[in-house]
């Protein structure tokens, strides 16, 4: 499953934000930078956590440089093979 949970336009770049993954092997949240730059993070069991965090990340206009650390300080669960 891959869902787009929303985008935005900033300062003449567009940013896409998706949800992936299924219950088997956890979910996680993609950020794309107008097809220049990708990251990727798992996140969560739990699809409702993820979405709701993807939902915050679009809304906090975050780039895909700073994915990974703020899943790191997030501290999501910690069973995600």
């Amino acid at each position: 499953m891959k869902k787009c949970v929303g985008n935005i336009e900033l300062h003449g770049k567009r940013l896409k934000y998706y949800v992936y993954g299924n219950r088997q092997s956890g979910y996680g949240v993609e950020i794309t930078e107008t097809y220049i730059e990708k990251a990727e993070q798992m996140v969560s069991q739990s699809l409702g956590k993820t979405l709701g965090f993807a939902q915050q990340l679009q809304q906090c206009s975050v780039f895909p440089a700073n994915l990974s650390e703020i899943v790191d300080d997030i501290q999501f669960d910690s069973n995600i093979d």
